[in-house]
């Protein structure tokens, strides 16, 4: 397009120049530029000969003024046009030199976006080789922790808790349920409680492996009971059961009514009643031993008057497996659940 309005804008204004030229002359062909510009650049002169120049001067003599104005006019039009279509492209230049301009920005901030981006891949990169090598050191050191869970277990195991079948009374038999660290151990004695320092470092056989240091005054576990019944009772000669224990602490007392000693020491006893019917009521504390049989340690007596109040208290030096129990003798024994 800048080709042909360049060679029309040459072509006209060579004409005008030629045209101008030739004013006062004889009038040429106007379009011989045209064929100027068509004709190849080298070409070997011509020879017009006297006939042909005449014919030209007659042809193109006839042209006026008004003729060359009117063509002069056309390219005129044609030149407006060209000029136009030129600055049209003009801006469409200029536009896209600005999209143009405005691409390149683009590019080449995503060009830096693409290197940043390539950055933090390989940042990330190396991040995840140094987690795979730390996982890696990690799984090591998981296997050498199971490693030594097992081996601990494996002690644990040949180390459990074991019993000799009895409370131990020396160093040994701390030694034989698995104590291993020296110190200061409670043992039974014959008839004590006794403190003791172990020195599992050495043998058992060695005369430092067990030291006495003494005694504990330790106090027995207490006993105390407390039952009764809740209906009457009249088999006469028989010894009287106790329907409900409120309170048994030592486990000393059964529902038989037999009372059986745990351990030796002294003990207190109390009972309280009410008799039925009008006839007279009587009730023994009795006592057995390893050498006697039972016998008797106190009586209570209610009057033969309806609904008559008993009661005993008695206290015994009693021998560990010695028995106590009421034995009714004489009339019946009243009770329900509502006392």
């Amino acid at each position: 397009m800048k080709h042909a309005i360049a060679m029309v804008f040459v072509s006209l204004t060579a004409f005008v120049l030629m045209a101008s030229a030739q004013l006062p002359t004889t009038w040429t062909n106007p379009y011989y530029f045209y064929s100027n510009i068509n004709t190849p650049p080298i070409v070997a002169p011509q020879k017009i000969s006297a006939d042909e120049t005449e014919i030209n001067s007659k042809t193109f003599t006839n042209y006026d003024d008004h003729s060359i104005q009117n063509t002069l006019s056309s390219h005129v039009v044609l030149l407006t046009a060209c000029l136009r279509d030129l600055k049209t492209t003009k801006s469409d230049l200029a536009e896209t030199h600005t999209t143009v301009k405005f691409v390149k920005k683009e590019l080449k901030n995503t060009k830096d976006d693409l290197t940043n981006t390539r950055q933090r891949l390989d940042e990330t990169h190396a991040t995840v080789e140094g987690l795979k090598n730390e996982l890696k050191g990690n799984s090591q050191l998981l296997a050498t922790v199971m490693a030594t869970f097992e081996t601990l277990k494996n002690e644990m195991k040949n180390s459990a808790a074991s019993s000799i079948g009895r409370m131990p009374k020396s160093c040994d038999d701390l030694h034989k349920i698995g104590h291993r660290k020296s110190g200061f151990f409670t043992v039974m004695g014959n008839k004590t409680v006794d403190n003791v320092y172990c020195d599992f470092t050495k043998p058992t056989t060695d005369a430092g492996f067990q030291k006495m240091i003494g005694y504990f005054d330790v106090k027995t576990s207490p006993i105390h009971f407390y039952a009764q019944r809740r209906t009457s009772y009249g088999a006469v000669n028989t010894a009287i059961p106790l329907e409900i224990l409120k309170l048994n602490l030592g486990n000393a007392m059964s529902t038989s009514g037999i009372f059986v000693a745990p351990k030796s020491g002294k003990y207190s006893f109390a009972l309280s009643g009410i008799s039925e019917g009008n006839a007279l009521a009587r009730i023994q504390l009795q006592v057995k031993t390893a050498t006697a049989d039972w016998t008797n340690v106190g009586t209570a007596f209610a009057e033969v008057t309806l609904y008559q109040t008993f009661s005993l208290q008695s206290t015994l030096e009693l021998v560990k497996g010695n028995q106590i129990r009421l034995l009714l003798l004489e009339g019946v024994l009243f009770d329900n659940d509502l006392l």
